[in-house]
């Protein structure tokens, strides 16, 4: 039985739109849309825009000369921080934020009513506004040296070193109780909600502090072993104390003349209460979070399980763990946070909109989001993300997101993933289409693409995924995942992995591996699939081969019921990730394939229609193509 999908077309119908994703979820939870055809539209997914026009502008202005948080927030006077507007900020109503760095955590006190009635967090036009969760270590670096062969205090760390410098930080320096060099990445009482983590609870980087130092901006890494600090330029190292810290300058010289920052905040956007809806973020950056491990409520920027958020044109770097958080859920169900809230999934839970932003160098995850409704993610820049090195405890990715319905992510682009996937879309996934994203080189054990524990149909299609130590695409333990028109290359595991890998029951039916169906691809140098049921359908591939050893063997795969129209060739292709050009040559012009329904446009939105060319490109008449606008 098929289940017809209600798909609002103006943005001011918010209401019908919640209404019918409620009946939506009624019907799916009743097993209606277990089936690949179905009549959803995968080119359907809708964009809202914010129509608020302003009744009140709070104007920021640290930098001028009657800047007050006492100020009425007009121009002439300005308020000095941007938490005391988020204070008086009402719906309706717009901060809007001049130059400079602003070391505080926002926590908006209020949200909006509608998407003609926001309340909008800006940077003014041509203004560089930096929100820091660091402040300046204004101390001064000694040596311990031994002058003796006897010591003066046996219960201090000496410097045994003349590059090693050491200092303590008073406690005073630290604020609202949190103090990051005495709390590691995951307290003993978190473990309790995250039992799949237990085989790393005892090592680093899990153990490790939360603490961030930056020495002239840029980010030294901690260690975990006192020893290594003279082998390591830009290191530091926590002593047992909390407070004292150890540390070789990059350039293994005197420190005193660099200046340092230490991360002291937890967040650095966070509202004052769970469930603020209707705030648009643009334009800021967000840099210096010393925040924890914990998957739910822990990140950078968070929207603290309020939705119809825009995040746009943001910048977010340097942080501990993951960078931006959003979702209908802010906390794990079985947290004891007093500020959690018991949640009913099936409600009208309303949409996310995060696109054009910037994220990189954090320390697990780029994005991460537990039940995303109607959301969009697209056109961001997320990469050199994990250097945590913590895939283990799984919550590491470019972008993971929980629970996805009806979502949509595309045109993004993900590289340098360590001990992460690309993209992660993880339990109960269902109908959501992963599209036009360019994912390259990333290390890890699952995937460039992941999607985890799913009965209903999803979409990757259209997607470059190059350069990955792990698998192409892994389906673990999800059916009638639709993977059509991918160009996928150099992966050292599976170019496509579809198995039951665990014993779980999902909506009280068991996870299975079934009715994958992998249509209209070009693979480069593709190991094997993999796949643990026989309802898999595999055809129409290319496999492209441009060195040895050929790992496929086409003519025993169609021996099996795979590929039985798939063809193989030689040729060149190659990806230079600096500039995102492909190059592509083969002696052979690619045939057509049969047009799926599902995919109507190919990398650069021209229209397919009729026979069409395998892979995400309808066209191949270059041999350079260019994968972003230059």
């Amino acid at each position: 039985m098929k289940m017809s999908f209600i798909v609002a077309k103006k943005v001011h119908q918010k209401k019908l739109k919640k209404k019918a994703f409620s009946l939506i979820l009624m019907c799916i939870g009743a097993g209606y849309a277990q089936e690949n055809n179905t009549s959803f539209d995968w080119s359907g997914y809708e964009r809202w825009e914010n129509e608020t026009i302003y009744s009140k502008t709070y104007v920021v202005d640290q930098k001028h000369a009657d800047a007050s948080d006492t100020n009425d927030g007009s121009s002439e006077k300005p308020l000095k921080t941007i938490n005391r507007a988020a204070e008086l900020a009402k719906a309706g109503e717009r901060v809007l934020v001049y130059g400079g760095v602003y070391r505080e955590t926002i926590f908006p006190a209020r949200g909006g009513e509608s998407n003609s009635k926001m309340i909008s967090y800006e940077t003014a036009p041509g203004e560089d506004v930096v929100v820091s969760g660091s402040k300046i270590l204004g101390v001064n670096w000694e040596q311990r040296k031994i002058y003796t062969d006897v010591l003066k205090d046996t219960s201090l760390t000496y410097t045994w070193s003349r590059k090693v410098w050491v200092t303590t930080i008073p406690d005073s320096f630290f604020e609202d109780g949190y103090f990051p060099l005495k709390q590691p990445n995951i307290l003993p009482e978190e473990h309790k909600l995250m039992p799949w983590a237990k085989l790393v609870k005892k090592i680093s980087p899990y153990t490790s502090t939360r603490g961030l130092l930056f020495q002239n901006g840029k980010r030294m890494v901690q260690l975990e072993d006192y020893g290594d600090l003279t082998r390591i330029p830009g290191s530091f190292w926590v002593d047992v104390d909390g407070k004292t810290v150890h540390i070789h300058s990059f350039d293994s010289g005197n420190p005193n003349s660099s200046l340092f920052e230490l991360a002291v905040r937890s967040h650095l956007f966070r509202p004052k209460k769970v469930g603020l809806n209707h705030i648009q973020v643009r334009g800021f950056t967000f840099e210096h979070c010393a925040n924890g491990f914990l998957r739910t409520s822990t990140g950078a920027v968070t929207t603290l399980g309020g939705q119809d958020w825009i995040i746009e044109g943001n910048t977010i770097r340097h942080v501990n763990s993951s960078g931006l958080e959003f979702g209908y859920l802010a906390f794990e169900r079985e947290d004891p946070h007093p500020d959690n809230q018991t949640r009913d999934r099936n409600d009208a839970m309303g949409s996310t909109l995060v696109r054009n932003n910037h994220i990189y160098d954090c320390g697990t995850a780029g994005i991460r989001s537990f039940v995303v409704p109607n959301g969009i993610i697209e056109n961001n820049h997320i990469h050199h993300i994990g250097w945590q090195d913590a895939e283990n405890y799984w919550e590491c990715s470019g972008i993971k997101m929980l629970v996805t319905h009806n979502t949509l992510v595309s045109n993004n682009h993900i590289h340098d993933i360590q001990g992460g996937n690309g993209i992660w879309l993880d339990w109960d996934i269902r109908y959501s289409r992963v599209t036009k994203n360019i994912i390259h080189d990333v290390q890890n054990i699952q995937g460039g693409v992941f999607v985890e524990a799913s009965h209903y149909p999803n979409l990757v299609d259209n997607n470059v995924v190059w350069n990955i130590d792990g698998n192409g695409i892994y389906a673990n333990d999800t059916d009638y995942l639709m993977v059509y028109h991918n160009l996928i290359g150099n992966t050292t595991g599976n170019v496509v992995h579809a198995i039951v890998q665990t014993d779980r029951y999902q909506n009280g039916r068991k996870l299975t591996a079934e009715e994958n169906r992998v249509f209209n691809n070009v693979f480069v140098d593709a190991r094997p699939m993999r796949f643990s049921s026989n309802s898999n359908m595999v055809d129409h591939n290319v496999y492209i081969k441009t060195k040895q050893p050929d790992y496929i063997n086409l003519q025993e795969l169609k021996s099996k019921g795979q590929d039985g129209n798939s063809i193989e060739m030689m040729g060149q292709v190659t990806l230079n990730r600096e500039a995102l050009y492909l190059f592509w040559k083969s002696d052979l012009a690619l045939g057509k394939v049969p047009s799926l329904p599902e995919v109507t446009i190919d990398f650069f939105n021209r229209p397919r229609r009729g026979d069409v060319l395998p892979g995400p490109f309808n066209f191949l008449n270059k041999t350079i193509i260019p994968l972003k606008e230059h």
